[in-house]
């Protein structure tokens, strides 16, 4: 079934930025992404990013709308243009919506937290934009003292499931295994908006992960191990944040995933030819929170 979309452009020229609004059907929200992106390079905007998609209804389109029926968009002509600044370029998966919140989409900053909670976990958040999460990921992969397992999340919300699901794989116990599993499945898994990725250590039983807001989480019982990950982090530049922010906390956003990864049934499906196993699932409730994810 066909939904329709709207997604704010934003293009980059020497003289400046500009915003721009476009349209698009789409079978789901990353559909819709990927075709407005697939326009824009055709209309010849150079790398084109996408900032914030919404739901929308066909019906309300502005009248003064442009159809491309090439291309299969509508588009505004008017474009809002502004000084280039730098700005969080969130990582694939995840998209900001054009919905008022609490927070400021400017707080966003590349950067990590760490904290040590009440039962004695240390953990760690790291914000980091879309063309350096992979790597960064990678390199606190090789961090790890060493790797037992390592598991996929599959979120409940993901096509109105409601069960979350998390599938294992003992064989991927290796920084090198599980980077080249990742690169070669990389639709399915890391650019998956509604996929968590978690490698396990038996060192301070820890979890690094990739969750579905595509923010790296250390959770450890080892304080080694935690600023282990900071150092790392710090030597690939990043700075420890005063206040940490993320498009999880208290900013409308949407969870996508690519037109060529596999819909939710598939993905189970190619996962057991894989090698995961099923490890345990639950029914999850339906929640009203601040993001319409």
């Amino acid at each position: 079934m066909l939904d329709f979309f709207r997604v704010m452009i934003e293009g980059v020229e020497p003289e400046g930025s500009f915003f721009q609004f476009y349209w698009s059907p789409g079978t789901h929200i990353g559909e819709a992404i990927e075709s407005v992106l697939g326009a824009c390079v055709r209309i010849g905007i150079e790398n084109p990013i996408a900032r914030e998609a919404d739901y929308f209804e066909f019906d309300s389109l502005p009248e003064d709308a442009v159809e491309d029926k090439r291309l299969k968009i509508w588009y505004m002509q008017e474009r809002y243009r502004f000084p280039s600044e730098k700005s969080f370029i969130a990582p694939l998966g995840i998209i900001g919506s054009s919905q008022i919140d609490e927070n400021d989409y400017e707080l966003l900053k590349e950067g990590f937290s760490r904290w040590t909670t009440e039962e004695g976990i240390y953990e760690l958040e790291a914000a980091i934009e879309r063309g350096r999460l992979f790597n960064t990921f990678v390199e606190l992969m090789a961090r790890l003292p060493s790797i037992k397992v390592f598991w996929i999340r599959l979120a409940p919300d993901w096509e109105y499931q409601d069960r979350e699901e998390f599938w294992t794989n003992e064989k991927l116990d290796s920084a090198e295994a599980i980077t080249s599993f990742l690169t070669s499945h990389s639709d399915d898994t890391f650019a998956n908006g509604y996929v968590g990725l978690t490698a396990y250590s038996d060192v301070g039983q820890t979890n690094l992960t990739i969750d579905t807001h595509k923010t790296i989480k250390v959770l450890t019982k080892s304080v080694n191990v935690q600023e282990a990950a900071a150092a790392a982090l710090q030597s690939l530049g990043f700075e420890e944040l005063p206040e940490f922010h993320s498009l999880e906390y208290r900013y409308y956003h949407w969870h996508y995933r690519p037109t060529r990864s596999k819909s939710r049934s598939k993905l189970i499906a190619a996962l057991k030819k894989w090698g995961f196993s099923l490890w345990k699932e639950h029914k999850v409730e339906p929640e009203l929170t601040s993001t319409p994810d």
